[in-house]
C-alpha cells in the first residue's frame, strides 16, 4: 500500500513541476524573453547531448547518430501550448565536415503574433582551443551536441516541412 502511495505522490509532484515549467516558458515567450528561453533550451540539450550508437557493419565499427535527440528536442518544443509548430532540418542538404551542425526551427506565437527562431547546434567538438589566434589541441574530440546561437528565421519551418515532403514523395521510409 505504502509503495503505491509514494508512486501516486511522486507522479503528482512530477506532474505539477512539468505544468510550472510550462507555464514559465510559455510566459517567457508572452514577454519577449528569449534569453530565458535560451536557457531553458540550453538546459534541455545538456540533458540529450550524448548520441545513441550503432553499429553499422563489419569494418565500419560503431557509429553515432543525434536524430533522436533533434527529434526529441522538436518533440519538447511542441509539447508548449505557445509554440505553433517546430522542425530541425533533418532533410536539408549539408557539406560533410566534422563537427557538423543541425539548426532547429521554433514557431512562437508571441503576444498574438507570430515569431519564428533558429537555435543552431554544433554535433561534435574537436578539442581545440582558441588562444589568440594559436589552436592547440587539448581535449579529446567528443561526438556530443553543443548549442551555438539563437537567430531568427522567417520560413524555416515551412521550408522544411517541404523538404519532408518531398523526401517521402521520392519513395523515402
Amino acid at each position: 500500500m505504502k509503495y503505491i502511495l509514494a508512486l501516486l505522490l511522486s507522479f503528482f509532484i512530477l506532474t505539477t513541476v512539468s505544468a510550472q515549467s510550462k507555464e514559465k516558458f510559455c510566459r517567457a515567450v508572452e514577454q519577449g524573453n528569449f534569453k530565458k528561453i535560451e536557457r531553458m533550451f540550453k538546459r534541455q540539450l545538456n540533458k540529450h547531448k550524448n548520441g545513441t550508437q550503432y553499429d553499422n557493419g563489419a569494418g565500419s565499427g560503431v557509429q553515432i547518430t543525434h536524430e533522436y535527440n533533434l527529434d526529441f528536442l522538436v518533440w519538447w518544443f511542441k509539447s508548449f501550448p505557445c509554440v505553433k509548430d517546430a522542425a530541425w532540418d533533418k532533410y536539408q542538404p549539408k557539406i560533410a565536415i566534422y563537427p557538423g551542425g543541425s539548426t532547429i526551427g521554433v514557431i512562437f506565437i508571441s503576444k498574438g503574433e507570430i515569431k519564428e527562431y533558429c537555435f543552431s547546434i554544433q554535433e561534435g567538438t574537436t578539442g581545440q582551443i582558441n588562444i589568440f589566434g594559436w589552436r592547440p589541441k587539448l581535449f579529446k574530440a567528443r561526438n556530443i551536441l553543443v548549442y551555438k546561437k539563437l537567430s531568427e528565421c522567417p520560413g524555416f519551418v515551412v521550408k522544411q516541412h517541404e523538404l519532408n515532403m518531398e523526401y517521402l514523395l521520392k519513395g523515402g521510409w
